[in-house]
């Protein structure tokens, strides 16, 4: 839930300043008011080389931890041993890549001794040049008196012995200061001392809590002094004065706070300039759904707390877009093994670990519903279809259509004789199938289970919008308007496409009743709305007309869970039918390789747009945002949860 903050006046007696902060660092319970100026833009050198030497820690092997204990000062000599080393890495492995180029350089021309050549020029006095040239331009060069040595690279090598130096058009006159051998030898020293510099990095590896709880600590001590040079002093060398905030549940905290010193307290005012933080504080499943919370946005200190929403919400999408049990029963197999891999999890990554957890079951759930297992199409007698909802839905609407011989029965009895004479609709469905290549389609089960799940996104989608819009019906009185047109269309819509819902089929209300009533809704619907905002804007209210579009859009987006579960269940079956045809080596490899490129795709449309619907369509109702995280002074170890 979000807790409002009230807004204090911290004053007392300039000797009582640092104790006073002290304690309120301890308890972790205001926020105080830190002027822009006081304002750190960078981190100081000293908590950077530590957030330095982490960063570089965090891509070696994991080793085991170090147990040594130390203090702030030995923390700084690691750190800054780690980044030393780091340094020397890079400066050797960027020599180790100059002489590896100069190797390929040099190496046409030979192990010649730079001996003979001095020989050669002081007795002969001649002057040794050694010269490249590409291939393609070495017909324009006239090379008589020069020794062609070989070909590398698309270039030709030559060595030129000359009274004098002497240049030539289109070649490049080579600098050689060493053989390629003598190179080699310089590059053997280098890799050497670059593996036990690296060895050496790898040494440290189990340093990393350790430098991380000195960087926390390194925070903590920042953070207490910025709060404590962010005070006024009124009465000059006598007395502090300081502005914060405290949660509403939190200022039966600040008696206890201030007892024994010389500080005082009260509430003041909160000016039109302020930004109130906002303070959320949530418990177990909830806390998960804050998480999610803060990947969009910080909810304004205004807004009702939307965590748990956004979090079953999530589940539900994220679901019905993966739509396979199979796949959920892989992704439970996972966070096991995960919780195995890693029991000592604490805070935001044990979190996400149980909301894969939360995700796993729901597909689960949702896959059973809908009968769905690694995209295999199960039979309406499957043990599994027999406890699917969806199956069931689809029996029922079979049964509903051979009952009032509609258009749809008579169709489906043309192509399928044989279902004329089935006793109920689930045999019906067993009956209307299509068997090729060995391989039998349900195709009377397939087609009515897609319009099902097609309306069922846009139920969802109706339910989810509506309930967006009654959160926040005090400050939008038009929102009543809005859920009722919402209800309206769901109801009146299928009439006018000739579709049978499954408020008709469930024999809920007729066709002719819905459309009635739908109807109904739906000018009632946008003309309440408008009227009430008249009601509560005056003339403003006007352009309240204009919001019909976007409700309309809105629940239309919600299609997209039928349609990315359509696709994540066709690219699964296609991956079967290549599988079963050839053979069972590489079949199996198409059949793994196959689903887990399908399981990724499907995670990250579930995480995009199961998020995507809350955070865009659901929060544009009810969802100011723009917040700041309340942020109090506080022990940054203590406070992670």
């Amino acid at each position: 839930m979000i807790i409002d903050c009230k807004k204090y006046l911290f004053f007392g007696a300039k000797e009582d300043l640092v104790d006073f902060f002290v304690r309120a660092q301890e308890e972790g319970f205001i926020e105080f008011l830190i002027p822009k100026q006081k304002r750190k833009k960078e981190l100081p050198e000293e908590v950077r080389l530590f957030s330095d030497a982490i960063k570089i820690l965090r891509k070696q092997p994991v080793k085991a931890p170090y147990q040594g204990g130390g203090d702030l000062k030995k923390a700084e000599d690691i750190a800054t041993q780690i980044l030393e080393l780091k340094a020397e890495i890079e400066k050797l492995s960027e020599e180790e890549r100059f002489l590896e180029g100069e190797i390929a350089r040099v190496a046409p021309f030979g192990n010649f001794s730079f001996d003979d050549i001095e020989f050669i020029e002081s007795k002969g006095h001649k002057k040794v040049q050694f010269y490249c040239v590409k291939t393609s331009k070495a017909h324009e060069v006239e090379v008589e008196d020069l020794i062609y040595v070989g070909t590398d690279y698309e270039l030709d090598y030559y060595i030129g012995i000359h009274d004098r130096p002497k240049t030539y058009p289109h070649m490049i006159e080579m600098q050689v200061e060493k053989t390629a051998s003598q190179i080699k030898n310089h590059l053997i020293f280098v890799s050497e001392a670059l593996h036990q510099v690296e060895a050496e990095l790898k040494g440290y590896a189990g340093h990393i809590d350790f430098l991380r709880d000195a960087l926390i600590e390194k925070l903590d001590i920042l953070n207490l002094k910025t709060a404590q040079t962010s005070t006024e002093f009124p009465i000059e060398g006598s007395a502090f004065s300081i502005e914060g905030w405290v949660p509403e549940n939190k200022t039966d905290k600040l008696m206890p706070l201030i007892e024994g010193s010389a500080v005082f307290f009260e509430p003041i005012a909160v000016e039109q300039e302020d930004r109130i933080p906002t303070y959320m504080e949530n418990k177990n499943t909830n806390l998960v759904g804050e998480d999610l919370v803060h990947i969009y946005d910080t909810p304004s200190h205004s807004d009702k707390d939307p965590s748990g929403w956004v979090l079953w919400s999530f589940l539900l999408f994220f679901a019905m877009i993966i739509a396979d049990g199979g796949y959920g029963l892989f992704f439970l197999a996972i966070a096991f093994f995960l919780k195995k891999k890693f029991p000592d999890l604490k805070a935001g990554k044990k979190r996400m670990l149980k909301l894969a957890f939360m995700l796993s079951c729901a597909t689960i759930l949702w896959g059973t519903f809908t009968s769905g297992v690694f995209g295999i199409q199960l039979g309406p007698k499957n043990p599994i279809s027999k406890v699917s909802v969806l199956t069931h839905l689809a029996a029922k609407k079979a049964e509903f259509h051979k009952a009032t011989k509609d258009d749809v029965y008579k169709q489906w009895s043309k192509n399928f004789p044989v279902i004329k004479s089935a006793p109920h609709g689930r045999e019906m469905l067993n009956q209307a199938t299509i068997k090729k290549d060995g391989l039998t389609t349900y195709k009377m089960l397939d087609d009515f289970t897609d319009t099902i799940l097609l309306e069922l996104s846009l139920l969802i989608g109706v339910i989810h919008i509506s309930l967006s819009l009654l959160r926040y019906i005090r400050r939008n009185f038009a929102n009543i308007g809005w859920v009722a047109f919402s209800i309206g269309g769901y109801l009146y819509f299928p009439t006018y496409l000739k579709a049978t819902s499954l408020v008709e089929f469930l024999g809920w209300m007729g066709p002719e009743t819905a459309a009635v009533v739908g109807l109904q809704l739906i000018y009632g619907g946008i003309g309440s709305a408008v009227v009430l905002a008249l009601f509560q804007k005056r003339l403003g209210g006007c352009a309240e007309i204009t919001n019909v579009i976007q409700v309309f859009a809105d629940i239309l987006s919600y299609l997209r869970l039928y349609a990315l579960a359509l696709a994540s269940t066709i690219m699964a079956r296609t991956f079967n039918e290549m599988g079963f045809k050839v053979g069972l080596i590489a079949g199996s490899l198409i059949l793994v390789g196959g689903h887990i490129l399908n399981m990724q795709l499907a995670i990250m449309g579930g995480v995009i747009h199961g998020l995507r619907l809350n955070f865009i369509e659901w929060y544009h109702y009810s969802f100011d945002g723009e917040g700041k995280l309340f942020n109090p002074l506080r022990k940054l170890k203590e406070s992670i949860k």
